[in-house]
This record gives C-alpha cells, sequence and structure tokens, in this order.
C-alpha cells in the first residue's frame, strides 16, 4: 500500500516542490493510435491511480477496465478506469479528479452527464496515459463494461479476435483515435449481444458531432 504522500506528491523529496507542488496527474497527450504487447505493470499502475483517486474521493472505488484490465491483451497502452457513482455525487466526483490533475477530455465525446476525464501518470519512468469515465452507477454502461472485461479474461479466443481486429485496424500505420473507436464499434456492439451485456443500443462516438468525422490515417 503506497502513502498518501507518495500518491499525491510526484517529487515529495524535492524541496523546490514544497510550497507549491505539482498535482499528480499531468497533462495528457493526445497521439495516433498504436498497438502494443501488454504491459505488465499496468495492474499495479492501476492500483496506484485508484488508490490516488480514492485520496480525493474514497466513497465509490475506482475499478480498472479496458484492455490493459486483461493480462496477455495487446491494446493501445492507456490505463482505463471506470468511476461509478450516483447521479447526484457526479459533480463532485468529476470536481475531485480535476484537484488531481485530471482534465476533460477535448473535443469532449460523451455528455456532460457522463464524462470522461483524462491525464498523465508517472510509474517508474514510464508516463501512462490515464482515461477515467465517470458513470452513474444504475447505467447499464457499468455493467457492460465489467461484464465485456470480465468476458475477455475468461475467454482465450475472444482475446485473440479482439486482438486481431485491433491490429487490422492499424495494419498500414497508427491511426487517429477517432478512426480506431469507430472501426472497432460493430465488432464490440456485437459482441456485447451475444454476451448479454447490452440493449443493442450503443452510442457510437463521434457520430453527433461531423468536425469528429476524419477518416484520415495519422501520419
Amino acid at each position: 500500500m503506497h502513502s498518501v504522500a507518495d500518491l499525491t506528491d510526484p517529487h515529495p523529496s524535492d524541496p523546490a516542490m514544497t510550497a507549491a507542488p505539482r498535482p499528480p496527474i499531468g497533462p495528457y497527450r493526445r497521439a495516433p493510435v498504436q498497438v502494443h504487447q501488454a504491459d505488465p505493470a499496468a495492474p499495479e499502475v492501476a492500483e496506484r491511480l485508484i488508490e490516488l483517486i480514492a485520496t480525493k474521493w474514497p466513497g465509490t472505488p475506482a475499478e480498472h477496465v479496458g484492455s490493459s484490465a486483461v493480462a496477455g491483451l495487446a491494446g493501445k497502452g492507456i490505463i482505463d478506469l471506470l468511476l461509478p457513482a450516483e447521479p447526484a455525487d457526479l459533480p463532485a466526483v468529476t470536481q475531485a479528479l480535476v484537484e488531481l490533475g485530471f482534465r476533460h477530455q477535448l473535443p469532449a465525446v460523451f455528455p456532460a452527464g457522463r464524462p470522461m476525464l483524462w491525464g498523465a501518470f508517472r510509474h517508474g519512468s514510464t508516463d501512462y496515459r490515464v482515461h477515467v469515465h465517470v458513470v452513474a452507477a444504475s447505467s447499464p454502461e457499468v455493467t457492460a463494461m465489467r461484464g465485456f472485461r470480465d468476458a475477455l479474461r475468461s475467454d482465450p479466443m475472444l482475446r485473440c479476435r479482439y486482438a486481431a481486429l485491433k491490429r487490422a485496424i492499424v495494419a498500414s500505420g497508427p491511426v487517429d483515435p477517432v478512426v480506431f473507436s469507430n472501426a472497432k464499434h460493430d465488432w464490440i456492439a456485437a459482441t456485447l449481444r451475444q454476451l448479454g451485456l447490452t440493449n443493442g443500443r450503443q452510442r457510437r462516438l463521434y457520430k453527433d458531432d461531423p468536425g469528429l468525422q476524419s477518416t484520415r490515417r495519422a501520419s
């Protein structure tokens, strides 16, 4: 277990930081998507982040979801966290994350009532990009995110198919995150239906904003 000081101050021994310490979460760097082998350090990074968030919001623990939560699954190398909360608490949860250094995703893809915040977190010599999905605890999306993670953990064939899909999307080189997300949508929606984790009405990210409909591969 890490101490609160270790989690909230990235440079606890640096005298220059004692007066006005930087927040533990740094700026997010948006970059073209590449698919990497699974990072064995991801669970430890996620645990540190969960402990960190609990120092500001102890009421509801965050959870590790997404590809980085599945051992051996290739992915973007981003740490995805799910933070379910009561609807009335969503503004306070969001503010707690902002105080840690997280910032709202720009351009905003998710609605204000279901924000996604992002930032970067230093672990060892590596800066990990982090996405925190703040979702109403009663939302079906909570069940879907947990269920998809657990299905990937338990089903080697599903993991292989998902990894193959991601590698096919970037086969010609890194792609824009918008392209990557939209290219995965139909497969994930179909898989969630097969798993009984959805009502079949997944919102396609970016579809409501023509300005985000880039289909150009990033150089």
